[in-house]
């Protein structure tokens, strides 16, 4: 059941990759509407496939970790991962550095795995929730939507401040880990 916390994290972690398929959309600017199409499909389906993945996966991990000898800690841990990915995201929001990303669909799967590294780690925090499959497919369905949103939106707009994408990413974060903490410890 979708949650608002579900919707947050499924958003901080979707920004990534629908910065990702803005980009992508760029480069398709002079093509046909129907293979536009066609790509920004490919696209999005393998963005969300790949947050469900290893989301997924990171509920593995964490199940154990939280079953562990180090189960007192795990809530600790996971504050701490949401805080580390918040300030990961904040300081690549200052970075300006133009990265050009090529159409192939090795590269796509490269750039869509690389976008779900956070995801990985944020699945760690969902390792005690009773069916975690149900949450990742959420996510991966808030990713699906929100990178054909931009996807789409790279058509109508030329250049979006993805600085402040990020940072609006670091922010939710930022909010998540300190939710954990209040929660557990204080």
């Amino acid at each position: 059941m979708l949650s608002l916390e579900i919707l947050l994290l499924g958003c901080a972690l979707a920004l990534d990759a629908g910065i990702a398929s803005f980009a992508l959309g760029i480069l398709n600017l002079d093509i046909s509407i129907h293979h536009k199409f066609r790509r920004g499909l490919i696209i999005c389906t393998l963005f969300g496939f790949f947050q469900f993945f290893m989301l997924w996966l990171g509920s593995h991990a964490g199940y154990y970790l939280s079953f562990s000898d180090y189960g007192y800690l795990f809530q600790l841990i996971v504050a701490s991962i949401f805080i580390g990915l918040g300030t990961k995201v904040f300081l690549e929001s200052f970075n300006s550095d133009d990265r050009s990303i090529v159409w192939g669909f090795g590269s796509l799967l490269i750039i869509a795995s690389a976008t779900s590294l956070d995801a990985l780690i944020s699945g760690v925090s969902l390792g005690t929730l009773p069916y975690p499959h149900w949450t990742a497919t959420e996510v991966g369905i808030i990713t699906f939507l929100i990178c054909s949103l931009f996807y789409g939106a790279s058509f109508v707009l030329k250049s979006l401040p993805s600085q402040w994408l990020l940072r609006f990413a670091a922010f939710v974060f930022y909010i998540l880990g300190g939710r954990v903490i209040f929660q557990h410890y204080l």
